[in-house]
């Protein structure tokens, strides 16, 4: 019964939240907590999956691990970043 309600409590606190955000920075602010979200699921999941697909040969998963950092660091210094940043700045104008 207790945890009933704290459930109610928090997911009541989120909606409100939600509904404050939204009526303050509009749908721009919901783009980008979608945009980094599902740039942490993509590439947390991408690696998870292809990682345990790979044969229990240590020096081929060592070679994995450093090369998809390498790339996901990459992609998200040189492409994410700066897309998150241009929607922050259009959430600060309004």
């Amino acid at each position: 019964m207790i945890i009933n309600i704290l459930y109610l409590l928090l997911s009541s606190f989120i909606c409100f939240w939600f509904c404050i955000n939204i009526k303050k920075n509009g749908l721009k602010w919901i783009v980008k907590g979608l945009l980094q979200i599902g740039i942490l699921i993509l590439f947390i999941g991408g690696f998870l999956k292809i990682f345990l697909t790979l044969p229990p040969n240590l020096y081929l998963k060592i070679i994995f691990l450093i090369t998809y950092i390498w790339c996901t660091v990459g992609i998200n210094v040189n492409f994410m970043i700066p897309l998150i940043s241009l929607i922050d700045q259009k959430i600060l104008k309004k």
